[in-house]
Formats: C-alpha cells, sequence, structure tokens
C-alpha cells in the first residue's frame, strides 16, 4: 500500500446519490477510502441499497484493489433507522428498555444483521451505550435506559446478536454521551462527570459491549473533564489510550464519530480545517474516521495525512497501526486479500 491509499484506508467516507457518481467511482478507482457510510440520502429501498453496495465493492476491485469496503448504516432503530426496506422495524432502545424483553432485543438483533449483510451492509454504527436519564436529551429514546445494569444487559445483548450473525459493530458514543447534558452534533459539550461516576455508570456498558465481541468502540465529541479537560474524547490520547485500551483492554478498530460535528471543533472556527482534525484524531489514537463533509474536504483529510506523514508530524507506525486495525477487522470480516498488507 502507498503512503496514498494508507491515508485513505482510515477514512469511513458519506458521499451523495442513490446511485454510485462519477465522483466516486474516481474516489474509488484513484484513492479508495476505508468505506462508506450510507445516508438517508442514498437509500431508497431494499434492492436499490443492494445494487449501491455491489456496485461500490465491485468498482473497487476493478481499480485493483484487494480490500474491500466496509459498508456502514446507523440502524439503531427507532427515529435512527437508515434502511427501512428489506430489515426488521427496530423499536426505539428506550421502548425496548422499558419492556424490558432482552429476548426480543436479541431476535431483532440477530434478524438485523442477517437483512443487512444481505443487502450488502456489514458494519452497524450502534448499540447506543450511553446511560440517559434526562427525558430532555437528544439521545433519551436512542438508548435503554438511566440505570447502568439495565443498558449493559441490553447492549450486551444486542451486540451479540450482531456480531454472532456477521455484522462489523460499532458501539458508542465512548466514553459516555449521556454523561454530559448538550448535543455535539451543533455545539462543544463538556462533561463534569468525575471518574468515580464513568467506573460505575458510564463505562459499564461498553465493557458489557467488548465482552460480547464488539470490533469498534465509536468516539464521542464530549470534553470529559475528568480525563482530559483540553480536548473532546475523539482528540485526547489520554481517553483512547488510557481510559479505553489500557482500561478496558481493547484492540480494536477506534473510531471517531463524524469529524464535521461542532463538537469536534476546537476552535471557534465556523468550518474547521478537515485535515487537521484528521491529523488529531490519527495522533490521538483514532483508527476509522468518519466524515460527512463534501468531496473536497474529504480529499483534504487524505492529503493532510499524507502531508503529516511527509512532515513527521504523524509518525508512519502510528498511520500502519491504524491501518492494521481496520485490516484485521477487514480481515475477519472476509474482505482481504491474503498478501493485502500495509
Amino acid at each position: 500500500m502507498t503512503l496514498r491509499d494508507r491515508a485513505a484506508q482510515v477514512l469511513l467516507l458519506a458521499f451523495d446519490g442513490t446511485t454510485m457518481l462519477s465522483t466516486t467511482e474516481e474516489l474509488l478507482l484513484e484513492s479508495p477510502p476505508g468505506g462508506f457510510l450510507l445516508l438517508s440520502r442514498n437509500v431508497t429501498g431494499a434492492e436499490q441499497v443492494r445494487s449501491l453496495c455491489e456496485t461500490l465493492q465491485q468498482t473497487a476491485a476493478n481499480g485493483g484493489a484487494e480490500i474491500g469496503l466496509f459498508i456502514a448504516v446507523d440502524q439503531e432503530g427507532g427515529s435512527v433507522q437508515r434502511i427501512h426496506s428489506g430489515v426488521p422495524r427496530v423499536p426505539a432502545a428506550r421502548v425496548l428498555g422499558d419492556a424490558g424483553s432482552l429476548m426480543d432485543a436479541r431476535t431483532l438483533a440477530a434478524e438485523t444483521a442477517s437483512a443487512l449483510l444481505s443487502l450488502g451492509v456489514n458494519m452497524n454504527l450502534a448499540p447506543v451505550a450511553d446511560v440517559v436519564s434526562d427525558p430532555d436529551s437528544f439521545l433519551y429514546d436512542r438508548t435503554y435506559a438511566g440505570d447502568p445494569t439495565l443498558v449493559s444487559n441490553f447492549v450486551k445483548t444486542v451486540t451479540d446478536g450482531f456480531v454472532q450473525n456477521g455484522l462489523v459493530v460499532a458501539v458508542k458514543h465512548f466514553p459516555g454521551h449521556g454523561s454530559a447534558p448538550g448535543d455535539t452534533h451543533g455545539e462543544a459539550v463538556v462533561s463534569q462527570a468525575s471518574e468515580y461516576d464513568f467506573a460505575t455508570v458510564h463505562l459499564r456498558p461498553f465493557k458489557a459491549a467488548l465482552s460480547a465481541g464488539a470490533q469498534c468502540v465509536m468516539m464521542a465529541h464530549i470534553v470529559t473533564n475528568a480525563y482530559d479537560p483540553a480536548a473532546p474524547a475523539s482528540l485526547s490520547r489520554t481517553v483512547i489510550e488510557e481510559v479505553l485500551r489500557e482500561g478496558l483492554e481493547f484492540t480494536g478498530v477506534v473510531v471517531a464519530d463524524d469529524l464535521e460535528m461542532a463538537g469536534a471543533a476546537t476552535t471557534a472556527e465556523s468550518e474547521p480545517d478537515p485535515g487537521e482534525l484528521a491529523v488529531r484524531a490519527l495522533e490521538a489514537g483514532c483508527d476509522l474516521l468518519i466524515s460527512t463533509g463534501s468531496l473536497p474536504r474529504q480529499t483534504a483529510m487524505i492529503d493532510a495525512i499524507v502531508e503529516a506523514v511527509r512532515s513527521g508530524r504523524l509518525s508512519m507506525s502510528r498511520l500502519n497501526e491504524a491501518v492494521r486495525h481496520v485490516l484485521d477487522a477487514k480481515w475477519r470480516q472476509g474482505l482481504v486479500a491474503p498478501r493485502a498488507e500495509p
């Protein structure tokens, strides 16, 4: 893999269109990313999704890539369910949590995994492992409960249902978006929770997900004063390396939530530099970076990663580590040819 190949491999990108546009084809032939994230704007129906996924994978292969694509979706249930045709209708997490039926949750997870895979989707950015008690929180309906034990039980059950049926899981939003008020989509959010609060409440569902085989953990953009008051968790080496890697003994793929979200910005800029954020996320220990921005902003991320390595700011060993984490997860999913190495 060339340096540019490696820089692109750590990106999970959104794009326009319900069919593959020429711009997406050019990207796949020139700098194939680690994968794509399907949003509502990419979906009209089951057969359309299947055809789109097949075209994306085949185009990557036609370009000489020996590495298949992650094709991800937010299929949590309730209002956050990008695909509605050809898949089970899943209630919001809070509905399942209130009903208290772990068996129903596992059955729905298993059926969802099988249905998504049949459409060509191999990664789900779910379940949500946040513990939320505030009914006014934007995450309230997307979370199972305000009780960490109940949330842990559901997260473990749903993760197991996904994983055992072949779907890659990205549990979110580490180390617990529920520890702070506010919505990182539109603002900077600071958690005042203590390390004790995290240990006894917010980290517990993530431990449960990892025990069930979650291959990926998505980082929140919240600032956690208990761990690192200087940076969002997604850009914090302390949170990623000390809390997640060492504390929870996680060896899989660390995913940075969408770097276009306001909470990821570390300045007051209306449009923060996507390349700078990409480099900072990699420096902090993230392996796979989500971008729902425009193609020029996504290309700028690739360019910035390449330049950061060439200048010595970002070590080649850190980039290689990120690529290896991505390739290891892909290899387990059958997406990597035997000789594809970073």
